[in-house]
């Protein structure tokens, strides 16, 4: 009877305990019934705002200079960067995925297979981090395409639909072109004064705060459609790099990878097309240099806490793998600009295990690193 009780214990413990195999191992039986989860990688996401400025639509640039004082635009210079910004985002490592028979152990997992929590509820979010704002320049809002100084007389008539009348009558301007960016310039003038005044409370008549907000916002929206006669409409546009940095010995303390080159003619230019393009062109390298100070702690882990376990070992297969995150420094560079940030890399931490026994662990959605354990 003692017998059976102690067969019955230690079938039961068999079915409730938890195992970890590595997806690259081979089990010696069929593993059944469990879930998936991936050690993170961070790769390196290198966010380049263009701005391109067209002067199709800006009949008066030639005179930009000499009757506004602003710089005249050419296509040598249509293209301009306005910023660049640098993040880590973690991704799951398709070199450490593991299976896991959890039996009594609650697990939490995101949509992204990375481990938030064992036997603990997590507070995980999607895609683990929280978009940083930028200030990137905003898009110019749209404005009708028409000529200003044109003066059009629309005629409806009974019938008409609205927005399609049936009679037009247009009479084009006779001024000359510079005759009508004087009068746009004179226009800009009057605007820029009226909303002085309105700052200054010199404008006829009381208003509320809610009334002249309304009016600067009015007079700045007129003015801004009259500049655009002058300097043309701006487009703005986002290009994004990623880079995931190697995690070999020789590449964790310095590793340097062209990104992209930059004409002011041509705007962004692939490094694979560098050798067609006979334009003077600016490349861009992403250099991310590591301190390694884990390295000694890389080293116990790896020789002193496993030792020479093979792979399937039965002793490894009941525990959780985690990845401690090192910090590096990631340097976007070309030859008149550089900018540096500080982020976390996952794999150029060690890999450790966690014990065997029951316990809860929170992990850090954004860079994989421990937050929490007890037993």
């Amino acid at each position: 009877m003692i017998f059976l009780g102690l067969a019955a214990l230690v079938l039961l413990q068999g079915c409730t305990s938890t195992k970890v195999y590595s997806v690259r191992t081979k089990p010696a039986t069929p593993v059944r019934g469990g879930m998936l989860y991936a050690l993170p990688r961070t790769q390196v996401k290198v966010d380049v705002v263009v701005e391109h400025r067209s002067l199709d639509n800006a009949p008066f640039a030639p005179f930009a200079q000499e009757l506004l004082g602003l710089d005249s635009f050419s296509e040598d210079s249509a293209y301009a960067i306005r910023s660049i910004a640098v993040s880590g985002v973690n991704e799951a490592d398709p070199r450490y995925y593991y299976f896991v028979r959890p039996g009594r152990l609650s697990l939490s997992v995101d949509d992204r297979h990375l481990l938030q929590a064992v036997g603990h509820l997590g507070t995980a979010t999607t895609n683990g981090q929280q978009p940083r704002s930028k200030n990137y320049p905003e898009a110019a809002p749209l404005v009708a395409e028409y000529n200003l100084y044109d003066r059009a007389d629309t005629f409806y008539v009974r019938g008409d639909k609205p927005g399609a009348p049936s009679k037009i009558s247009t009479k084009p301007d006779s001024r000359s072109l510079r005759q009508r960016a004087m009068a746009a310039a004179e226009q800009i003038e009057a605007l820029q004064d009226r909303r002085r005044q309105l700052l200054s409370g010199e404008y006829e008549g009381s208003y509320t705060p809610e009334a002249l907000r309304y009016l600067q916002e009015r007079l700045e929206s007129q003015e801004q459609q009259l500049l655009q006669q002058f300097i043309g409409i701006p487009q703005v546009e986002q290009i994004t790099y990623t880079y995931i940095p190697r995690d070999e010995r020789k590449w964790i303390e310095d590793q340097t990878v062209a990104l992209f080159a930059f004409s002011p003619v041509l705007g962004i230019v692939d490094t694979a097309q560098l050798h067609d393009s006979t334009a003077q062109v600016e490349v861009f390298y992403c250099n991310i240099r590591c301190d390694n100070t884990l390295r000694s702690v890389a080293n116990f882990v790896k020789y002193r806490t496993r030792g020479m376990a093979k792979k399937d070992n039965a002793q490894l297969r009941k525990t959780f793998k985690y990845r401690q995150s090192e910090r590096a420094t990631v340097t976007i560079y070309g030859d008149t600009f550089s900018f540096s940030r500080d982020i976390r890399v996952s794999q150029f931490g060690p890999i450790v295990d966690l014990p065997r026994r029951n316990f809860k662990a929170l992990f850090d959605p954004a860079t994989g690193d421990l937050l929490y354990y007890q037993r």
